[in-house]
């Protein structure tokens, strides 16, 4: 099973490994509970592990010492040709996959060239070898012996979280949402499952018998396990059972008993384990844990019951059980033998100890290479550089114990988890340690406040002054890391405000911050001033828009005259002065017109009055004669 987490227990169960977000890389014995290992690979430091998985491999060919980094690692590894070899395989943000020796302590080989983004699962079968899928929907399939790829197909266009091998090596399954089984010779699909809402993150493929294979897959958000059936010849595509649990499983075990009978153990995240027992008869049916597993402690006098979380269960020889649980920081390894008389099973333990009885040991056990350089954890901004001696481990001077004991606490106090401000200072001092920008850019631009003052009260004094000049760095930026870096400056010295007030040489550390400060702060008085201008011109346009809206939408409109109106006002009283005499003259015409109509009529009337007298004597002599 290879699951999307640095956390993983050895093929045989005798060892644990835990890769940390800061890139610590911890090897423990599940017999003795001992730290075995501890470093951090230089390759982590660039590009973190994303995922890893446990192999064993039987070096046979001289050709794999061509990656080695040293030596005297080669001649070991000659030495020891013909024999199997536990190597941890570590898939990378970058696409590099890293081989670790775990007896050697060394790294063996890198295979490189063959994923171009993040590793997000690796498989492995002594069949077919190593299967690795990343972000570029790429399979690959490697040969570690000789440090190239096999075989390469297209897996789709979605990202593969999960890898299985079946147990004849025929045949490959990935998963993302959708499973798909592929035929290894062909590279083609023969069915795809699906089921699961969400994203898948385990796959165990088992062999009943012959002709009985199983596929168990798990998925995030999914409350259950499916079983598919992994048979061409039937046409169903769906799940042939489900294994009901109550919360969502982080790690799955699968293993085949003598009678035939499927067992599966499910660690959820609540830190339970849940078995389930099936016993395949050509279909399965829902299923219900047998048998659930808690780890409790009783704390202080009142008796009072606290559950210890299980971070993972392994299913060994026997049917028994080998559980981690406790915390990454001092976890406790148990083998059990599951009791099905209960439908529950509580593991009363004591408390874990606050203090380890050989802490020295944790610390100084760290394996380093020939000519690489790491931080061993909690010592602050002291560099370790040392070449690899004939012994198993690296002793640390007595100071620099005293050191880590007091410069990182969180670490001294077991069955607790580091929190985020502690995983932060240690990404930070590997930054400022290694000038790593890609380190320094991910810590640093983190806008949450409390993050913030987290990280610095852990940090060490050492790394105050590197740290300064980093921010000074960011300040002569764009607006959004100049207010990142004055919110880390603010909460700096407001922590470290003695020390940086003892210091020799503050003014040279803080003088080219405050000489930036003043520059800006001289930009601040025009700034203003521009800013007031350009708010008027806006208010000011802004108001006449709305007075023009105003001036269109009315009935009647009056305009009052302005200035630019006058020119047209003395255009018309000049117009006016000239046509006065114009206009005199028509009045003496028209008396003159008047006067001769007048005249005209009174000769008219003469005449009439002319007329009617010679009428009038007409009639007369007419009316005399007649008489």
């Amino acid at each position: 099973m290879a699951n999307n987490t640095c956390i993983a227990f050895s093929q045989d169960g005798q060892y644990f490994v835990h890769c940390g977000i800061d890139g610590t890389f911890k090897i423990w014995e599940t017999k003795t509970n001992k730290l075995k290992e501890e470093c951090i690979p230089n390759e982590h430091l660039k590009s973190p592990c994303n995922v890893l998985f446990w192999i064993s491999v039987n070096i046979q060919t001289t050709n794999a010492t061509r990656s080695l980094r040293s030596k005297r690692a080669k001649k070991m590894i000659v030495e020891e040709t013909g024999q199997q070899k536990e190597i941890i395989v570590m898939g990378s943000v970058n696409g590099m996959i890293i081989l670790y020796d775990v007896a050697a302590a060394a790294v063996y080989g890198q295979l490189e060239n063959g994923h171009s983004s993040c590793i997000t699962a690796i498989t492995w079968s002594t069949n077919s070898g190593l299967f690795t899928a990343a972000d570029d929907h790429c399979i690959i399939q490697w040969n570690i012996h000789e440090n190239e790829i096999k075989s390469k197909w297209k897996c789709g266009k979605a990202k593969v979280t999960a890898l299985a091998v079946t147990k004849d090596g025929k045949s490959v399954i990935s998963a993302d949402r959708i499973i798909k089984w592929w035929d290894l010779s062909t590279k083609k699909i023969i069915k795809t499952f699906i089921g699961h809402a969400g994203q898948v993150n385990s796959l165990n493929a088992i062999t009943v018998n012959e002709n009985n294979n199983y596929l168990i897959s798990g998925a995030n958000e999914d409350t259950c396990l499916s079983i598919w059936a992994l048979d061409e010849t039937k046409n169903d595509d769906s799940s042939v059972a489900s294994l009901a649990m109550k919360d969502e499983a982080s790690f799955v075990s699968a293993h085949v008993n003598e009678e035939s009978q499927v067992i599966v153990s499910a660690t959820t995240k609540s830190g339970q384990v849940h078995i389930f027992k099936c016993e395949p008869n050509g279909s399965f049916k829902p299923f219900k844990p047998k048998l659930k597993i808690a780890v409790t402690s009783y704390e202080n006098e009142k008796e009072t019951v606290q559950q210890i979380p299980i971070i993972m269960a392994k299913l060994i020889e026997n049917e028994h059980l080998l559980l981690a649980y406790g915390s990454f920081v001092n976890p406790i390894f148990e083998i059990i033998i599951p009791d099905y008389s209960n439908k529950m099973q509580y593991l009363i333990r004591s408390e874990v100890k606050k203090t380890k009885e050989k802490k020295d040991e944790s610390v100084a056990k760290v394996k380093v290479e020939n000519n690489v350089e790491y931080l061993s954890p909690g010592i602050g901004n002291t560099m370790i550089k040392r070449h690899r001696t004939s012994s198993a481990s690296s002793q640390l001077p007595l100071r620099d114990r005293l050191e880590s004991l007091s410069l990182n606490v969180d670490t001294n106090t077991t069955n607790r988890t580091p929190s985020k401000g502690t995983n932060m200072t240690q990404l930070l001092m590997q930054g400022l340690n290694n000038k790593d920008r890609t380190i320094l850019n991910k810590v640093l631009f983190t806008a949450n406040e409390r993050t913030i003052r987290n990280t610095v009260a852990k940090l060490p004094v050492q790394a105050i002054t590197p740290l300064i000049e980093e921010l000074s760095i960011m300040l002569r930026g764009k607006m959004y890391s100049s207010m990142i870096a004055s919110i880390w400056l603010e909460v700096l010295i407001t922590t470290y405000s003695t020390h940086l007030l003892s210091h020799p040489n503050i003014d040279e550390t803080l003088s080219p911050i405050l000489g930036l400060i003043d520059e800006k702060l001289m930009l601040l008085t025009e700034v203003s001033k521009l800013r007031g201008r350009v708010s008027l011109l806006t208010e000011q346009i802004s108001k006449n828009h709305d007075d023009q809206d105003t001036l269109n939408d009315s009935l009647i409109v009056y305009q009052d005259v302005d200035s630019s109106e006058e020119g047209s006002a003395i255009v018309e009283d000049t117009v006016e002065s000239e046509s006065g005499e114009y206009w005199e003259e028509m009045s003496d015409q028209e008396e003159q017109e008047e006067q001769e109509e007048q005249e005209d009529q009174n000769q008219n009337d003469d005449e009439d009055e002319d007329e009617d007298d010679s009428n009038s004597i007409e009639f007369k002599e007419e009316d005399d004669m007649s008489s």
